[in-house]
Protein backbone atom coordinates (compact mmCIF):
# COMPACT_ATOMS: atom_id res chain seq x y z
CA UNK A 1 0.00 0.00 0.00
CA UNK A 2 1.23 3.54 -0.89
CA UNK A 3 2.17 6.12 1.76
CA UNK A 4 -0.84 8.24 0.34
CA UNK A 5 -3.71 5.30 0.46
CA UNK A 6 -2.24 4.22 3.74
CA UNK A 7 -2.71 7.75 4.68
CA UNK A 8 -6.03 7.67 3.34
CA UNK A 9 -7.74 5.02 4.69
CA UNK A 10 -6.02 6.01 8.30
CA UNK A 11 -7.84 9.08 7.98
CA UNK A 12 -11.22 7.46 6.80
CA UNK A 13 -10.43 4.94 10.07
CA UNK A 14 -10.09 8.38 12.44
CA UNK A 15 -13.42 10.05 11.14
CA UNK A 16 -15.83 6.99 10.79
CA UNK A 17 -19.23 7.66 9.08
CA UNK A 18 -21.45 8.84 11.33
CA UNK A 19 -25.66 9.24 10.10
CA UNK A 20 -25.52 12.82 10.91
CA UNK A 21 -22.71 13.14 8.14
CA UNK A 22 -23.75 10.94 5.68
CA UNK A 23 -26.09 12.27 2.68
CA UNK A 24 -29.84 11.65 2.73
CA UNK A 25 -29.46 10.08 -0.36
CA UNK A 26 -27.41 6.71 -0.11
CA UNK A 27 -26.93 6.97 -4.09
CA UNK A 28 -25.08 10.23 -3.31
CA UNK A 29 -23.69 8.48 -0.65
CA UNK A 30 -22.31 5.85 -2.86
CA UNK A 31 -21.15 8.50 -5.71
CA UNK A 32 -19.43 10.20 -3.02
CA UNK A 33 -17.46 7.41 -1.62
CA UNK A 34 -16.83 5.67 -5.14
CA UNK A 35 -15.44 8.72 -6.20
CA UNK A 36 -12.87 8.93 -3.17
CA UNK A 37 -11.92 5.39 -4.12
CA UNK A 38 -11.53 5.98 -7.46
CA UNK A 39 -9.12 8.39 -6.60
CA UNK A 40 -6.68 6.45 -5.37
CA UNK A 41 -6.00 4.57 -8.30
CA UNK A 42 -7.16 1.25 -8.12
CA UNK A 43 -6.72 -1.30 -10.60
CA UNK A 44 -10.71 -1.59 -11.73
CA UNK A 45 -12.73 1.24 -9.48
CA UNK A 46 -16.14 -0.05 -11.47
CA UNK A 47 -15.50 -3.63 -9.87
CA UNK A 48 -18.30 -5.48 -7.83
CA UNK A 49 -19.67 -8.66 -6.66
CA UNK A 50 -23.09 -9.42 -8.25
CA UNK A 51 -25.01 -11.91 -6.23
CA UNK A 52 -28.43 -13.67 -8.16
CA UNK A 53 -30.26 -17.12 -7.26
CA UNK A 54 -31.06 -19.98 -9.27
CA UNK A 55 -34.51 -20.93 -9.54
CA UNK A 56 -33.51 -24.08 -7.33
CA UNK A 57 -32.37 -21.85 -4.79
CA UNK A 58 -28.52 -22.15 -4.92
CA UNK A 59 -26.76 -18.48 -4.93
CA UNK A 60 -24.18 -17.62 -7.27
CA UNK A 61 -21.60 -14.58 -7.35
CA UNK A 62 -18.99 -13.45 -9.74
CA UNK A 63 -17.38 -9.82 -10.49
CA UNK A 64 -18.82 -7.91 -12.96
CA UNK A 65 -18.07 -3.63 -13.69
CA UNK A 66 -20.69 -1.28 -12.61
CA UNK A 67 -20.64 1.31 -15.83
CA UNK A 68 -22.73 3.76 -15.15
CA UNK A 69 -25.11 4.61 -11.38
CA UNK A 70 -28.24 7.05 -11.94
CA UNK A 71 -30.86 5.88 -9.95
CA UNK A 72 -29.81 2.33 -9.82
CA UNK A 73 -26.39 0.42 -10.81
CA UNK A 74 -25.92 -0.52 -14.22
CA UNK A 75 -23.62 -3.68 -15.30
CA UNK A 76 -23.72 -5.79 -18.84
CA UNK A 77 -24.45 -8.81 -20.13
CA UNK A 78 -25.29 -11.44 -22.12
CA UNK A 79 -29.18 -12.41 -21.35
CA UNK A 80 -28.31 -16.05 -22.04
CA UNK A 81 -25.83 -16.08 -19.36
CA UNK A 82 -26.51 -17.98 -16.57
CA UNK A 83 -26.73 -14.75 -14.53
CA UNK A 84 -29.13 -13.53 -17.25
CA UNK A 85 -31.10 -16.80 -17.00
CA UNK A 86 -31.46 -17.09 -13.10
CA UNK A 87 -32.37 -12.50 -13.65
CA UNK A 88 -35.18 -13.91 -15.96
CA UNK A 89 -36.62 -16.05 -13.31
CA UNK A 90 -35.75 -14.28 -10.07
CA UNK A 91 -34.99 -10.45 -10.72
CA UNK A 92 -33.51 -9.83 -7.41
CA UNK A 93 -29.91 -9.60 -6.83
CA UNK A 94 -27.16 -7.43 -4.87
CA UNK A 95 -23.62 -6.39 -5.63
CA UNK A 96 -20.95 -5.81 -2.93
CA UNK A 97 -18.23 -3.50 -3.23
CA UNK A 98 -15.60 -3.94 -1.15
CA UNK A 99 -13.05 -1.15 -1.33
CA UNK A 100 -10.48 -2.86 1.40
CA UNK A 101 -7.95 -0.52 1.21
CA UNK A 102 -9.82 1.92 2.51
CA UNK A 103 -11.71 -0.32 5.12
CA UNK A 104 -14.84 0.16 2.98
CA UNK A 105 -17.58 -1.98 1.99
CA UNK A 106 -20.72 -1.32 0.37
CA UNK A 107 -23.81 -3.52 -0.52
CA UNK A 108 -26.67 -2.98 -2.45
CA UNK A 109 -29.83 -4.97 -2.46
CA UNK A 110 -33.17 -4.64 -4.76
CA UNK A 111 -34.61 -5.75 -8.61
CA UNK A 112 -33.26 -5.69 -11.58
CA UNK A 113 -35.07 -4.48 -14.96
CA UNK A 114 -33.56 -4.94 -18.53
CA UNK A 115 -31.52 -2.03 -20.18
CA UNK A 116 -34.03 -0.48 -23.00
CA UNK A 117 -32.71 -1.35 -26.34
CA UNK A 118 -31.10 2.46 -26.99
CA UNK A 119 -29.48 2.26 -23.72
CA UNK A 120 -28.06 -1.31 -24.41
CA UNK A 121 -26.77 -0.39 -28.17
CA UNK A 122 -25.46 3.03 -26.58
CA UNK A 123 -23.38 0.88 -24.20
CA UNK A 124 -21.90 -1.53 -26.74
CA UNK A 125 -20.72 0.74 -28.98
CA UNK A 126 -18.84 2.48 -26.19
CA UNK A 127 -17.17 -1.04 -25.64
CA UNK A 128 -13.62 -1.38 -27.32
CA UNK A 129 -13.25 -3.07 -30.62
CA UNK A 130 -12.39 -6.89 -29.51
CA UNK A 131 -14.47 -6.46 -26.42
CA UNK A 132 -17.56 -6.06 -28.97
CA UNK A 133 -16.14 -9.31 -31.11
CA UNK A 134 -15.49 -11.28 -28.04
CA UNK A 135 -18.99 -10.59 -26.96
CA UNK A 136 -21.08 -11.63 -30.08
CA UNK A 137 -18.43 -14.87 -30.46
CA UNK A 138 -18.87 -15.76 -26.73
CA UNK A 139 -21.84 -18.35 -25.74
CA UNK A 140 -21.33 -17.17 -22.21
CA UNK A 141 -21.05 -19.81 -19.53
CA UNK A 142 -21.41 -22.95 -21.76
CA UNK A 143 -19.02 -25.48 -22.11
CA UNK A 144 -16.17 -25.71 -25.29
CA UNK A 145 -13.44 -27.48 -26.47
CA UNK A 146 -10.96 -25.05 -25.99
CA UNK A 147 -10.23 -21.53 -26.21
CA UNK A 148 -9.39 -21.86 -30.33
CA UNK A 149 -13.12 -22.28 -31.26
CA UNK A 150 -13.63 -18.96 -29.76
CA UNK A 151 -11.01 -17.53 -31.30
CA UNK A 152 -11.79 -18.63 -34.73
CA UNK A 153 -15.72 -17.49 -34.01
CA UNK A 154 -13.98 -13.30 -33.28
CA UNK A 155 -11.80 -14.40 -36.18
CA UNK A 156 -14.89 -15.11 -38.85
CA UNK A 157 -16.20 -11.81 -37.21
CA UNK A 158 -13.65 -9.79 -37.70
CA UNK A 159 -14.03 -10.81 -41.88
CA UNK A 160 -17.32 -10.53 -41.52
CA UNK A 161 -17.59 -6.94 -40.13
CA UNK A 162 -14.30 -5.76 -41.48
CA UNK A 163 -14.54 -1.60 -42.52
CA UNK A 164 -17.95 -1.52 -40.79
CA UNK A 165 -18.86 -1.37 -37.04
CA UNK A 166 -19.93 -3.86 -35.16
CA UNK A 167 -23.25 -4.46 -34.36
CA UNK A 168 -25.18 -5.78 -31.31
CA UNK A 169 -26.72 -9.15 -30.99
CA UNK A 170 -30.17 -9.07 -29.63
CA UNK A 171 -28.51 -11.75 -26.96
CA UNK A 172 -25.88 -8.61 -25.20
CA UNK A 173 -27.27 -5.90 -23.14
CA UNK A 174 -27.31 -4.74 -19.49
CA UNK A 175 -29.34 -4.90 -16.54
CA UNK A 176 -30.23 -1.69 -14.07
CA UNK A 177 -30.30 -3.22 -10.33
CA UNK A 178 -32.40 -0.31 -8.81
CA UNK A 179 -31.76 -0.73 -5.10
CA UNK A 180 -33.92 -1.30 -2.33
CA UNK A 181 -31.54 -1.53 0.65
CA UNK A 182 -28.03 0.40 0.87
CA UNK A 183 -25.64 -0.53 3.70
CA UNK A 184 -22.00 1.21 4.29
CA UNK A 185 -19.47 -0.33 6.15
CA UNK A 186 -16.45 1.97 7.63
CA UNK A 187 -13.74 0.70 9.29
CA UNK A 188 -12.33 2.52 12.82
CA UNK A 189 -9.43 2.87 14.72
CA UNK A 190 -10.85 1.14 17.64
CA UNK A 191 -12.13 -2.08 16.17
CA UNK A 192 -15.40 -0.86 16.06
CA UNK A 193 -16.74 0.00 12.38
CA UNK A 194 -19.59 2.25 11.69
CA UNK A 195 -22.51 0.27 9.28
CA UNK A 196 -24.96 2.35 8.51
CA UNK A 197 -28.14 1.02 6.51
CA UNK A 198 -30.40 2.80 4.39
CA UNK A 199 -34.11 1.20 3.43
CA UNK A 200 -36.46 2.74 0.51
CA UNK A 201 -39.85 3.61 1.71
CA UNK A 202 -42.91 3.11 0.21
CA UNK A 203 -43.14 6.80 -0.66
CA UNK A 204 -39.84 6.70 -2.65
CA UNK A 205 -37.78 7.89 0.83
CA UNK A 206 -35.62 6.51 2.37
CA UNK A 207 -35.01 5.78 6.07
CA UNK A 208 -30.87 5.38 7.74
CA UNK A 209 -30.21 3.52 10.98
CA UNK A 210 -27.36 2.67 12.40
CA UNK A 211 -26.70 -1.09 12.97
CA UNK A 212 -24.57 -3.29 15.14
CA UNK A 213 -21.17 -4.85 13.23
Amino acid sequence: MTNDLANTRARYRREGLAASQADPDPVAQFRRWHAEWAATGPYDPAAAVLATVAPDGRPAARLVDVVRVDHGFVFLTRYDSRKGLELTVNPRASLCFGWLEADRQVRVEGDTERLDEVSADGFFGQLPRPVQLLARASDQSTAVDGPQVVREQIAALERRYAGQEVPRGREWGGYRLLPRRIEFWQGRVDGVPDRLRYQRRDDGGWDLERLTP
